[in-house]
């Protein structure tokens, strides 16, 4: 924008001001009064006009100020004023206010596709102002949470007490600004924490997603892996039991001849036999030990058919009626009348025969009256179908909590470890998953959940 006009207007009246005013100090010294009063009001007059000039141009300005702060570009400039650098002021602020009226355009449309994008988001995406509240959320982030717009971030504490300090705390000096917490359902949840600062306000944009199948699948790849290697490595253990066979065989051979019956004393009968006991528990040993391996990671691709499952648990329960610690168990059942399923049979009820005989072997010895009981609810919904198996036996330690379902863990003698870790995979592969419930209550429960 051409300002010359404008320079040359203010510059005009500010000559003319002040020449007015040096006339009519001169005549009025001189005690001309006439001369120095017309020179007062020609000052006054060049000061009236100054000062409109200026004021006008302000208040167009304030207001196309005023308009932009409040995003409002609805303003008008006059088109024509008579006046030439007026004209040119005018025309530069309507030009720079389409320039912002079409900024504005532009931003609201990016919203409004950001908004869209947001909302269609398989990820859970919410923001926390200083305050607290929440602002903006997803229905990703509804879904997973339960929380909705304007809640308060405490709200967050019922999946997990730790969550609300954590998003408050998760800033750019912070190391960690993502975590993983348990519902308590066996659900994992990861939390990603932004914080973005604004001049009126410090935002935290939240990202939540179930990562539960993703860690499960992780571990139990790992272990397979593992499982893998260290039966390759148990084989190879096999060697010193073949070296000892030769040794022994060396006993009854000489030039690959037969040792005659009468060159046998009893100090070869007596290593041989010591060789043979050797030899029969290490190849025992560790032939029970590769099946536990072979079984974990050669599991088998399920044969899905329709299936009841409540007709499933009473055939399980007949099983499972000879096991140690059964007969002076209370059982209390809470099943519909049938619960239809589509799932490989055989491969579940290796996993209901097995947490089952877990929650038998948690009680202590039996007596006549025990005090043991083993619930089985099941829980017929939409997505998934839900067994619960709880029993009122020893508790699983905290510190033991996170380990139970991975392979070849124990904590008893005679345990192999294989148990939980299988029904894990067995799960996994039948679309559903295996968890512990919450250590706050009398029941330790296992819920099994199967698509329905």
């Amino acid at each position: 924008m051409n300002n010359s006009h404008y320079y040359r207007t203010i510059i005009a009246y500010v000559l003319g001001l002040t020449g007015s005013s040096a006339f009519a100090t001169l005549f009025l010294l001189r005690q001309d009064w006439f001369a120095g009063a017309s020179f007062c009001i020609l000052t006054f007059y060049f000061l009236r006009r100054l000062l409109a000039y200026i004021r006008r141009i302000n208040r167009l300005i304030a207001a196309f100020l005023l308009g932009i702060e409040n995003e409002d570009t609805t303003l008008k400039m006059p088109a024509r004023t008579g006046n030439q650098d007026i004209d040119a002021i005018f025309q530069g602020l309507e030009r720079l206010n389409e320039l912002f009226r079409q900024t504005q355009i532009d931003i609201s449309v990016q919203e409004q596709v950001y908004l869209s994008i947001i909302k269609q988001s398989a990820t859970g995406l919410f923001s926390v102002n200083e305050a607290g509240r929440i602002i903006h959320i997803n229905p990703a982030a509804e879904k997973l949470t339960g929380i909705i717009e304007f809640h308060h971030l405490s709200s967050l504490e019922r999946i997990h007490k730790e969550i609300p300090a954590f998003i408050s705390d998760a800033g750019p000096a912070q190391d960690q600004n993502s975590q993983i917490f348990d519902n308590g359902s066996g659900q994992k949840l990861l939390f990603k924490v932004t914080e973005i600062k604004t001049p009126g306000d410090r935002i935290r944009l939240v990202a939540v997603s179930d990562i539960t199948k993703e860690l499960d699948m992780r571990e139990v790849d790992a272990w397979i892996k593992l499982a893998r290697t260290l039966s390759h490595e148990i084989m190879n253990n096999i060697a010193p039991i073949t070296t000892l066979s030769q040794v022994t065989m060396g006993y009854f051979l000489k030039d690959d001849r037969e040792v005659q019956a009468g060159a046998i004393d009893q100090e070869v009968i007596h290593n041989t036999l010591k060789g043979l006991r050797v030899i029969e528990e290490r190849s025992s040993g560790l032939k029970t030990f590769v099946e536990h391996y072979r079984k974990f990671t050669r599991l088998p691709e399920p044969k899905f058919q329709d299936t009841d499952l409540v007709e499933l648990l009473e055939k399980v329960r007949l099983i499972c009626s000879g096991l140690d610690g059964y007969a002076s168990t209370k059982i209390i059942e809470d099943y519909p009348e049938a619960c239809p399923v589509r799932t490989d049979k055989d491969l579940l009820s290796h996993v209901l025969i097995n947490v089952i005989k877990n929650a038998l072997e948690s009680f202590p010895a039996p007596g006549e009256e025990s005090g043991h009981e083993l619930r089985l609810k099941l829980t017929p919904g939409q997505p998934h179908i839900r067994l619960e198996i709880c029993n009122n036996g020893e508790p699983i330690p905290a510190e033991l909590r996170e380990q139970i379902f991975i392979p070849f863990f124990t904590t008893r003698e005679s345990g192999t470890g294989i148990g939980l870790s299988l029904s894990k995979q067995i799960m996994l592969k039948l679309g559903g998953d295996i968890t512990l419930g919450p250590a706050d209550s009398a029941y330790t429960c296992f819920s099994l959940n199967l698509p329905s």
